[in-house]
């Protein structure tokens, strides 16, 4: 058995061009995989920085919800015909002398403040007041709540009602 001599001098040329081109092949392969890890490092660095401004933001609006004092109305239906306007607490801080007002000019028939000042409302209580509404009242009327905040400084709100 013998053995060519070309190709016993062409075999390991071959197999070094073939090891050259695999090792190029894998050194591209490489230089992309690291080009495209770097670039989803980069954006993924972007989000974490996003996500803590997210955090620090949602932190300080509630720190500031919880510093804060608000009294909302709304109107509530309670059985078929029984009307109310919900008079509640929706801040961070307890609230006192709690009054509302409504414009005589668009307002429901009878509006019955008679739990008026309501002396203290914790965050999250509410009262009701009864309200009635008859053939002609406005299907929308306004009332603004008035309350004294945890610093005593006096507070109102415009709430838009309607039924």
């Amino acid at each position: 058995m013998t053995i060519d001599p070309t190709f016993a001098t062409l075999a390991p040329i071959v197999i070094s061009g073939l090891s050259l081109l695999v090792a190029i092949i894998s050194f591209v392969m490489n230089y992309r995989l690291n080009k495209r890890d770097k670039e989803r490092s980069e954006q993924l660095a972007e989000m974490q920085l996003r996500l803590h401004e997210l955090q620090l933001q949602k932190e300080e609006q509630a720190a500031e919800k919880r510093e804060s004092s608000r009294v909302e109305a709304r109107h509530v239906l309670v059985g078929l015909k029984s009307h109310h306007i919900r008079i509640a607490n929706t801040g961070g801080t307890t609230v006192t002398n709690v009054t509302c007002e409504c414009d005589d000019d668009n307002a429901p028939y009878a509006f019955m403040q008679d739990k008026e000042p309501f002396e203290r409302l914790e965050p999250g209580e509410s009262f009701d007041e009864t309200v009635l509404f008859v053939s002609g009242s406005p299907s929308k009327f306004v009332i603004t709540t008035h309350w004294l905040g945890a610093d005593g400084e006096e507070h109102s709100r415009d709430n838009i009602i309607t039924w």
